[in-house]
């Protein structure tokens, strides 16, 4: 299945299977991240790519044609149609329909994808890691290059969608399933060989991170969402 496919797909099933709310479902204070939860999450990364090289190889030894049609869907997970499409769609539901809620939603799940898109773009930049297929060293960086290895876009979009979609419908099957899919997609990567383990766990670092202080459940040096994207928090609920 093709992406608008998948696309297409994915939006009829939440209006068959969702009905939305106007219940406020109970909301956690935010929680700001320390200096040293930052620096620890930063270590954690570097330590992982010590297994890079490693991890690379045993994936690549692997690989078949078999991995190769199981990637190329899960790889659905981190594209632009796919990441953009389902909250637009989601906010479009609302403006026709009139749902406050709904579009408050669906401007969350697409604002928290569009500040993940922005920070990655930025940091591909400046970082300027060598992808695996052109490299044996996983620690070639040349920043401000054509090289965009690290991080991962499509974990990083993957993630931002799974976790926004995640605090939104705020089902723990539903949130099982978001991130076991963004999981897929970043697995994905390292199938066709485009990145380094720690470039897809950076990658769903920088896009849970993203959500997270769009949807109000972090805070980063004080700073949390926009006003116009607070209010009634919507509810979801399984109708069969």
């Amino acid at each position: 299945m093709n992406v608008s496919g998948v696309n297409c797909s994915l939006l009829v099933l939440i209006c068959q299977l969702f009905a939305f709310t106007s219940a406020t479902a109970q909301r956690q204070p935010s929680h700001p991240i320390r200096w040293w939860e930052a620096a620890i999450t930063v270590g954690a990364i570097g330590a992982v790519s010590v297994a890079d090289r490693r991890v690379d190889d045993w994936v690549q030894d692997r690989r078949s044609t078999r991995s190769d049609a199981i990637s190329r869907v899960f790889r659905n997970g981190g594209e632009p149609e796919l990441v953009f499409g389902i909250p637009g769609g989601i906010l479009l539901a609302g403006l026709i329909s009139g749902h406050k809620d709904l579009q408050r939603s669906g401007a969350r799940v697409l604002a928290s994808v569009v500040t993940a898109g922005v920070a990655t773009a930025g940091l591909k930049v400046i970082v300027g890691r060598v992808r695996p297929t052109d490299t044996n060293d996983p620690y070639t960086f040349k920043p401000f290059s054509q090289n965009e290895a690290f991080p991962s876009g499509h974990a990083t979009m993957a993630f931002t969608l799974a976790t926004s979609l995640a605090e939104e419908i705020h089902r723990p099957w539903a949130t099982a399933l978001l991130y076991a899919g963004a999981t897929g997609t970043a697995w994905s990567r390292l199938n066709d060989h485009k990145h380094w383990l720690s470039d897809v766990l950076a990658g769903a670092t920088v896009g849970i991170t993203a959500a997270k202080i769009i949807e109000g459940r972090w805070r980063i040096f004080g700073l949390g969402p926009p006003e116009f994207l607070s209010g009634t928090r919507v509810g979801w609920r399984v109708a069969f």
